[in-house]
C-alpha cells in the first residue's frame, strides 16, 4: 500500500485525481493517500467474484463518485458490500501458490529469496 500511496501523491501533484481501493482500512489511513474507498472483500478479489460484472461494475462506480465528491485529501469511504461467503469459509488467498514458493518447492529460487517465508501462509516451503 506505501507503493500505491507514493504513486497517488505524485499523480496527484500532476494534476490528475486518484482513488485506490482497499481490504486494509488501517494500513490505508496511516500511509495517507489521497482517497480511498474501503472494502472487505479477500485479498486478490477486491473487486468481487470472479463474473460479477455487475458487482465489479457497482464498485467501480462507487470510485469514480468519490473522485467526484471528495472534498479534499484523506478522503475515505467504506463501501456496504458484504462478501457472499462467510468470513470463516472465505478462502482470503488463492489455492495456487505464487510461483516463487513453487521455484523454492523445486530448488530453484534466485539466491536471496530461498529462505524467504511467507508470514500468512506459513504451510508453503
Amino acid at each position: 500500500m506505501r507503493s500505491v500511496g507514493l504513486l497517488q501523491r505524485e499523480l496527484e501533484k500532476a494534476g490528475v485525481a486518484t482513488v485506490s481501493i482497499s481490504n486494509q482500512p488501517d494500513v490505508t489511513e496511516k500511509v495517507c493517500v489521497p482517497r480511498a474507498a474501503f472494502i472487505q472483500y479477500p485479498f486478490a478479489r477486491i473487486l468481487g467474484m470472479v463474473g460479477d460484472r455487475a458487482g465489479q461494475r457497482q464498485i467501480c462506480d462507487d470510485m469514480c463518485e468519490l473522485l467526484g465528491e471528495a472534498a479534499g485529501p484523506n478522503a475515505y469511504v467504506h463501501l456496504p458490500y458484504e462478501w457472499p461467503e462467510p468470513p470463516d469459509q472465505t478462502q482470503w488467498h488463492p489455492l495456487t501458490p505464487a510461483p516463487m514458493h513453487v521455484h523454492r518447492a523445486k530448488g530453484t529460487a534466485p539466491k536471496g529469496f530461498a529462505h524467504y517465508r511467507d508470514e500468512e501462509r506459513p504451510d508453503l516451503v
